[in-house]
């Protein structure tokens, strides 16, 4: 290789959080097309453009690399909080949204992280700094403030029960949650507990 393409390629390489966000979206599609049992740090690597060692520097092992991958999308981005007008379609959205990431990654990777895991509880590796309730947060203040929700029904539980209702279909079922799913989480669980009477 010359100089000069050793100097084009160090101006052209990524670093920090766009690195990051390539690896971590490489993960994505190699559980997606492979699965966990299939992913190596060499096939994330190759997909993402970049060697071994740059993974190894940020995570020590595959299952640090896929929880990474996890993490990424929990809390669910700012941008990508709902705001439709009503806590109904509010939460809908956000367990759409749930949906879609873990079809991408916990799918495919719930079961391997598991059995790598031994005996740690799940939530310490999701939730490595305890449980923001984030956007559950947001949605419950946005309803609170148009009326829907009383400031008291906003307890810890009510921040967390959606999401840990579809947590569970997603990991019992080992599939997709299907939209009558979701409305039924929704409907019948979530709204009669929180919404003013």
């Amino acid at each position: 290789m010359s100089t000069s393409q050793e100097q084009d390629q160090l101006k052209n390489r990524r670093r920090g959080k766009e690195l990051e966000a390539a690896i971590l979206q490489a993960v994505r599609e190699e559980l997606t097309e492979r699965g966990y049992s299939n992913l190596t740090m060499d096939s994330v690597a190759e997909r993402a453009g970049t060697s071994k060692a740059v993974l190894y520097r940020r995570w020590a092992n595959r299952a640090e690399l896929v929880l990474g991958a996890i993490r990424e999308r929990v809390p669910l981005p700012l941008e990508e909080v709902p705001d439709n007008g009503n806590l109904r379609d509010d939460v809908c959205g956000v367990l759409r949204a749930m949906n879609q990431n873990n079809i991408q990654v916990m799918l495919n990777a719930f079961y391997g992280l598991v059995a790598e895991m031994g005996d740690m509880p799940l939530a310490s590796f999701i939730f490595p700094h305890g449980r923001q309730n984030r956007t559950m947060s947001i949605l419950l203040e946005r309803a609170v403030e148009r009326g829907e929700v009383s400031a008291e029904a906003v307890t810890p539980r009510m921040l967390t029960l959606p999401s840990d209702l579809a947590r569970h279909e997603l990991m019992l079922y080992n599939a997709p949650m299907s939209e009558e799913t979701i409305a039924n989480i929704v409907d019948e669980v979530y709204l009669p507990l929180v919404l003013k009477r």
